[in-house]
């Protein structure tokens, strides 16, 4: 199998135009946001290093940028990002939210992140449904469902 930067040719390219081509990012390009996968972790920096070799952006969503959308969180037009800064309770899952990673270039991702020992239980993809969800919506209900499964998978 080859390798991320030999699969996807944009990761080569994005990866030879360092940090500042992170802030002009566009809303097409592939990125995943992450939730409590800091850098500087070793969890956060196992999974930014699959995402790294795949050609997909990595951007970080701390505690305060909670309440913003998911649209928001990921750049799309039209989504503001909510000047005042969430206040509930901080959901304490990992999470990872995908944005134009599809097909070919996910199943890659979750092949490598399984060989990598980096799996996030918790994750999902923007859709037109949730992009206007609140980002701790989202991950709050994900991980509802996640924890039901699992329960349900124990007890067979």
């Amino acid at each position: 199998m080859r390798s991320g930067t030999e699969r996807y040719p944009m990761a080569k390219k994005q990866a030879k135009k360092g940090k500042g081509a992170a802030k002009k990012a566009s809303a097409t390009e592939p990125m995943a946001a992450l939730y409590n996968l800091d850098a500087g972790t070793s969890r956060g920096d196992a999974v930014r290093a699959v995402l790294e070799a795949l050609g997909i952006r990595a951007k970080t969503v701390t505690a305060e940028t909670l309440g913003r959308s998911v649209g928001a969180i990921v750049g799309l037009v039209g989504f503001r990002h909510q000047a005042k800064p969430y206040d509930g309770e901080a959901p304490q899952v990992e999470f990872m939210l995908l944005h134009n990673v599809k097909g070919e270039r996910l199943s890659a991702l979750l092949s490598a992140m399984r060989e990598a020992d980096a799996v996030v239980e918790c994750k999902a993809q923007v859709t037109q449904y949730n992009r206007m969800w609140p980002f701790a919506t989202l991950v709050n209900e994900v991980s509802r469902e996640h924890e039901a499964m699992t329960i349900a998978e124990t007890s067979e």
